[in-house]
C-alpha cells in the first residue's frame, strides 16, 4: 500500500497506527529520487507485503525537514511502532536497507 502524506500530523499517525512504514522523502526535481521509488516499491510489494510505504514531497510539505531533521533528499526510513529504526539519505544501498527491514519484518505480529 502506497500513502501520500500531506502534513506532519499525518505522518505521525501513520508512523503510530501502522507496525511497520517505510517512508520515502523526496522532492519534485530530484532525479535519484525519483529512480529510487519504483526499486523501493517493488522490493516492498515483492517481499513484504505487510508494510506501508508513504511517500512525502518535500517540495509541498517543507515542515517535514525539520520534523525529520532532513537535510538533503532522498531520505528512506524505516519506522517500527513509531520509531525510527532506519535511515538512509542521499545514496541508497538498496541491498543494506532491504537486510534492515527484512529483519524488521520478521518481528511484526499478522
Amino acid at each position: 500500500m502506497v500513502e501520500s502524506i500531506r502534513d506532519v500530523a499525518q505522518f505521525k499517525t501513520l508512523i503510530n497506527t501502522k507496525p511497520l512504514v517505510v517512508i520515502h522523502v523526496m522532492r519534485e526535481h530530484c532525479s535519484v529520487c525519483h529512480a529510487v521509488l519504483p526499486q523501493l516499491k517493488d522490493i516492498l510489494d515483492t517481499s513484504y507485503p505487510k508494510v506501508t510505504l508513504a511517500i512525502i514531497n518535500q517540495s509541498e510539505v517543507p515542515e517535514i525537514a525539520g520534523e525529520l531533521t532532513i537535510f538533503t533528499v532522498p531520505v528512506d526510513l524505516i519506522f517500527m511502532n513509531g520509531k525510527e529504526m532506519h535511515r538512509q539519505g542521499r545514496f541508497i544501498d538498496m541491498q543494506s536497507f532491504e537486510r534492515q527491514l527484512a529483519t524488521m519484518y520478521e518481528q511484526i505480529d499478522d
